[in-house]
Order: structure tokens, then C-alpha cells, then sequence
């Protein structure tokens, strides 16, 4: 096989691979949809959704699909994702990693922290309550920082 041939073979082997960082708001759902996105595509680890659920009803909880993403104690708490997070997500076409950036105010360096390792962004604005005030500022941060692919959910 000559060189050519051969890294062709090579590039058809490797999938291609994506960073997707998901950011918006203080409770607009980010952690929640990456989680549903994650449990409705079979794509947890085995046990995890029953895991979460259970630790919920244990603590009289009810079951968030946040809870899957949000692994700190202080996370699950106070119902907020204070640090990124990253999980990881496949399809046919590509392998992901998915940056759960957290949305509010105070966490502003986390969230620019996880969105610099992103080539493409889903900024998580709530039906009922628009556009607000950190929504703005994070699409600015994803502008400034130079990610130019992004959804609006």
C-alpha cells in the first residue's frame, strides 16, 4: 500500500469528533436538556438513569433529569451547575463531547473556562421567560471567544 493509499485509510477510520458547549441563563434548562438528550438516545453509562432516580427517591426528591449531568453534591443541592461539565456522546457520524457551562453570574469563568475548548455552541433560552441578561452575555463571550456555529434552543 503506498503512502496516499494508506492515509486515506487512516482518515476514513477516525470518526470526526466535535467539542459542543451548552450555555445560557441561570435555570433555562441547559443540564436538563443535555440530560434528556443523553437518557431518550440510550447514551448513559448502564445503571446510571436507575441510579439517579432511586437516589432521588431516597431523598424525596423529584427526579430531575439535570441530576444526570450535575455530579457535585453542592451541584444537586442548590439546583445550579457551578463548574463545566463534559460528557461524552456519539453518533454514526461523530464523536462529542458535550461542555454543560454553568449560567449563572458568579460562574462566568467557569462558563468561558468550558466554552474555550468548544467549536460549536447551543445557547438554552426558556420559552416563557426570553432572552435575559446572561443569555446576552454569553453569546457575546461565545462571539469574543470565536465560535461562530450556534443554536438557539
Amino acid at each position: 500500500m503506498n503512502k496516499m493509499n494508506l492515509n486515506a485509510q487512516i482518515e476514513t477510520d477516525v470518526q470526526e469528533k466535535m467539542d459542543i458547549v451548552f450555555v445560557g441563563h441561570v435555570d433555562h434548562g441547559k443540564s436538563t436538556v443535555i440530560g434528556r438528550l443523553l437518557a431518550d438516545t440510550h447514551s448513559l453509562p448502564e445503571g446510571k438513569l436507575e441510579q439517579v432516580r432511586k437516589n432521588c427517591e431516597i431523598n424525596s426528591k423529584p427526579f430531575e433529569y439535570a441530576y444526570l449531568i450535575d455530579a457535585l453534591k453542592d451541584e444537586r443541592a442548590q439546583n445550579i451547575t457551578i463548574d463545566s461539565a463534559r460528557v461524552f456522546f456519539k453518533s454514526s457520524k461523530r464523536h462529542y463531547i458535550i461542555i454543560d457551562a454553568p449560567g449563572h453570574i458568579e460562574f462566568i469563568k467557569n462558563m468561558v473556562t468550558g466554552a474555550s475548548r468548544a467549536e460549536a455552541a447551543v445557547l438554552v433560552i426558556d420559552a416563557l421567560e426570553g432572552i435575559q441578561e446572561n443569555s446576552r452575555r454569553h453569546g457575546y463571550l461565545l462571539w469574543m471567544l470565536g465560535i461562530n456555529k450556534l443554536l438557539f434552543w
